[in-house]
């Protein structure tokens, strides 16, 4: 979000600054599964998961984990995403979530026309196997669901399968291609480029972290422990920190850590072509220009708590089933935030009662899909244009259950 903000608005003659204590790509733009998500309008739960809450407190294996401890924390943020799952409410977030993905692509295309880095882009799709016609028809209700609203899907026989990977284990009878979904080999790579041409054409960054903001009709204020800096503008895109600057402003939203894993592997000579996920265990397998990445489902455990890499170890074995190529030895691990809000709608638009304050975060698990587009929704903002994309379903102080 952070970064495609500032290309768009750099390209449009405003002088930008960004601050990240972590640098570029240093949260959840690094190490996700780099899947561009054409179309996408899924929230992140759908009816029935009041039925599933207990088997994720109990599973060690399943797509979704709670620590206990942390679990009477997430109960209240769980309670309104239980409530944001009937298929009334779920209406509105479908349509609210295309009125950003549907124009995911374009943006992409426009970014790729300022920044040199389109050789990091794939349109290879992506591609969810089944290895049970139990899981395949359980998914049923989801695709015709996506269809509906226009995105694109080819199923699969076994024959479909194995035309596009080859390499795969023999037992995915089942298969569902997102053709016109796009795969960034490169999430770092892309945001590092992006960084560096705001960089080499007169921005500043500054890798140290923000306390706090302060807002007046015609100044921001950023606090900082070396000091104030004062801008015209702020735009808030911190992901899974994001929540502690809205209420220096005066707000509070219910923002949720997200907390997904990877590990890098080896790339094997018998790799596959695109982001492949296995839907009974979702475990999806990536790869990637550093190796084949395997990322894994979501833990709840509160932002700051230490990484349990036992998640995603428990899982490799069935990463090696499903592509038996897979060399023995991981190469690397990794801990991430995805930012989160319980009806699965990003907080995009004018702090409330701070006007030059720009809020962009919240956008779930599909920030790699929505970075451009809501960076181009930022840059009208800032430059007195109405966007063409309704903001008030995305508005901070909104009901997050009706």
């Amino acid at each position: 979000m952070g970064v495609s903000a500032a290309v768009f608005l750099q390209n449009e003659g405003h002088k930008v600054t960004l601050w990240d204590p972590r640098g570029p790509a240093g949260g959840a733009s690094y190490g996700n599964a780099g899947i561009v998500v054409a179309t996408s309008c899924l929230p992140i739960a759908t009816p029935g998961i009041l039925r599933e809450i207990p088997s994720m407190l109990l599973s060690r294996n399943g797509p979704v984990t709670i620590r206990p401890s942390y679990f009477p924390s997430a109960l209240p943020w769980l309670v309104r995403l239980v409530l944001a799952t009937r298929w009334s409410k779920i209406e509105r977030t479908a349509q609210a979530l295309l009125s950003l993905s549907r124009n995911a692509l374009l943006a992409y295309d426009r970014l790729l026309e300022i920044v040199p880095v389109a050789d990091v882009i794939h349109d290879v799709g992506k591609l969810t196997v089944y290895s049970t016609e139990a899981a395949f028809q359980a998914g049923a209700t989801s695709r015709r669901f996506t269809v509906e609203k226009g995105m694109a899907v080819d199923v699969l026989d076994r024959d479909g399968i194995y035309d596009l990977e080859p390499h795969l284990a023999p037992m995915f009878s089942r298969g569902v291609l997102q053709p016109h979904s796009r795969f960034v080999s490169n999430p770092r790579r892309l945001i590092e480029t992006c960084v560096e041409h705001v960089l080499a054409h007169g921005g500043e960054m500054r890798q140290i972290a923000v306390a706090s903001i302060e807002s007046r009709s015609t100044s921001c204020t950023v606090i900082t422990n070396d000091g104030s800096h004062h801008f015209d503008w702020v735009v808030v895109a911190c992901g899974a920190w994001s929540e502690p600057l809205c209420r220096s402003l005066g707000f509070s939203v219910p923002l949720e850590s997200e907390r997904g894993y990877h590990l890098v592997l080896p790339q094997p000579d018998q790799s596959l072509r695109r982001p492949t996920l296995w839907a009974e265990h979702y475990i999806n397998l990536s790869p990637m220009e550093e190796g084949l990445r395997m990322t894994i489902g979501v833990e709840y455990a509160g932002r700051d708590a230490p990484p349990d890499y036992s998640l995603p170890y428990r899982l490799l074995g069935y990463a090696r089933t499903m592509l038996p190529s897979l060399p023995g030895k991981h190469q690397s691990e990794w801990l991430g935030l995805r930012p989160s809000l319980p009806d699965s709608l990003p907080v995009l638009g004018p702090a409330p009662g701070h006007p030059n304050v720009i809020l962009a975060f919240g956008h779930n698990h599909i920030g790699l899909t929505l970075g451009p587009v809501t960076g181009q929704i930022v840059a009208d903002l800032v430059s007195g244009r109405a966007p063409a994309v309704d903001l008030r379903p995305f508005v901070p102080n909104r009901s997050y259950v009706r």
